[in-house]
C-alpha cells in the first residue's frame, strides 16, 4: 500500500536516461512544468488522489539510484513509523 508521495516537475524526472512515459488518448499535453507525483514504491502518477494509470513504473536499480541521489527522494524521518510494520 502506498503511503507517501512527493511532487516533482516532470522535466526533473525526464532527466533519467531510460525515462519513458505512458500515454492514453485522454491525456492532456504534458510539459516539463507538469507536476507529477513519485510514490514510495518509485512509481510515478499524475494525481496523488485519483486512481489513475502510472506514467512510469519501470523500477530498476538505476531508477532507484536516480530517485535517491539525483531527486533526493526519501521517506521523511517523521513518517518512518508508518513503514515499520511492513518490515516484520
Amino acid at each position: 500500500m502506498r503511503k507517501y508521495c512527493r511532487a516533482y516537475r516532470l522535466g526533473d524526472l525526464r532527466q533519467f536516461p531510460a525515462w519513458t512515459e505512458k500515454h492514453s488518448e485522454h491525456d492532456a499535453e504534458r510539459t516539463d512544468e507538469t507536476i507529477v507525483y513519485l510514490w514510495d514504491d518509485l512509481s510515478v502518477v499524475e494525481s496523488p488522489i485519483l486512481h489513475n494509470e502510472n506514467l512510469f513504473d519501470t523500477i530498476t536499480p538505476e531508477w532507484q539510484d536516480f530517485c535517491q541521489h539525483t531527486l533526493q527522494f526519501a521517506i521523511p524521518e517523521d513518517l518512518q513509523y508508518a513503514y515499520q510494520d511492513q518490515a516484520k
